[in-house]
């Protein structure tokens, strides 16, 4: 059953992060387009392109963003994929053959910039290692494909030199993992089951409004972090997120007070 929470209740707002207890904390579940790495505008861009070059019409980035997110939220069963691209060419009368045709042109427009552009978010990197070094248990939540992760683990060199997300996450739970989308909550309900834990044992990252619904829906307090490609629902993620940041910087500051032995200690070794 697929719960869409909509709203907060009237005693519930969203909270300041020095309130989280992060000491009774477990698990720490990170989304990945738009959490970890700044991906969603590739994808625009990469759309609008395609319906220039082969519909010949001219279409925004901010409504093509906007289409987007109401497909997706409406969208949850399926190859979404494949759906999507089925709906751009009835849409635009794309002069393509079929979806799968379109979605190959999609990752070999898409694919050069996952491999040289693609950067993790600011801070997040430097956050992971330290939950890791904390002893918390990482998990992984994305619509992201294997094709995608493959691409920037082992060809993103920016990336792989920073960090190697299929060996310092626990748990990679993927597109190909689940058959519903966020924000049905199956894949924060799969990463629970595989570790039986609790939602209140639980903390997750999201930056769109399908991805903290999802996160809602599962009964797991979702940190918002902030993603300019989620501005058209900020509104919305407003009234259903638990905590908001605007960087990393700010969740890191709160881990070093939470733990501040730990944190000595690795300053230490690092000035040594």
């Amino acid at each position: 059953m697929l719960y869409y929470q909509t709203k907060k209740g009237d005693d519930e707002i969203m909270k300041d992060i020095n309130k989280i207890e992060l000491k009774k904390k477990k698990y720490i579940i990170f989304d990945m387009d738009g959490t970890l790495i700044d991906s969603i505008g590739v994808w625009n861009q990469t759309y609008q392109k395609l319906i220039e070059d082969y519909g010949n019409q001219t279409i925004n980035l901010e409504e093509i963003q906007k289409e987007r997110d109401a497909f997706l939220h409406n969208h949850q069963n399926g190859d979404i994929y494949l759906a999507y691209c089925t709906y751009l060419i009835k849409k635009y009368h794309l002069r393509i053959q079929s979806a799968e045709e379109l979605l190959k042109i999609c990752w070999e427009k898409s694919g050069e910039f996952f491999e040289k552009e693609m950067d993790f978010k600011e801070n997040v990197v430097q956050l992971i290692l330290r939950l890791k070094s904390l002893g918390f248990t990482l998990a992984l939540a994305t619509m992201t494909t294997q094709f995608q992760l493959d691409i920037y683990s082992k060809k993103n060199k920016r990336m792989r030199e920073q960090m190697d997300i299929l060996e310092v996450f626990d748990l990679v739970t993927r597109k190909e993992d689940v058959v519903n989308k966020k924000p049905n909550p199956e894949i924060y309900r799969k990463i629970m089951q595989h570790y039986h834990s609790t939602p209140s044992e639980c903390l997750t990252f999201e930056d769109s409004y399908t991805g903290v619904l999802a996160s809602r829906n599962a009964g797991i307090e979702c940190v918002n972090i902030y993603d300019q490609y989620a501005d058209i629902d900020r509104e919305k993620i407003r009234e259903i997120t638990d905590y908001s940041i605007k960087n990393y910087k700010e969740f890191l500051n709160l881990v070093n007070k939470t733990f501040p032995e730990e944190t000595e200690r690795v300053l230490r070794k690092t000035l040594n």
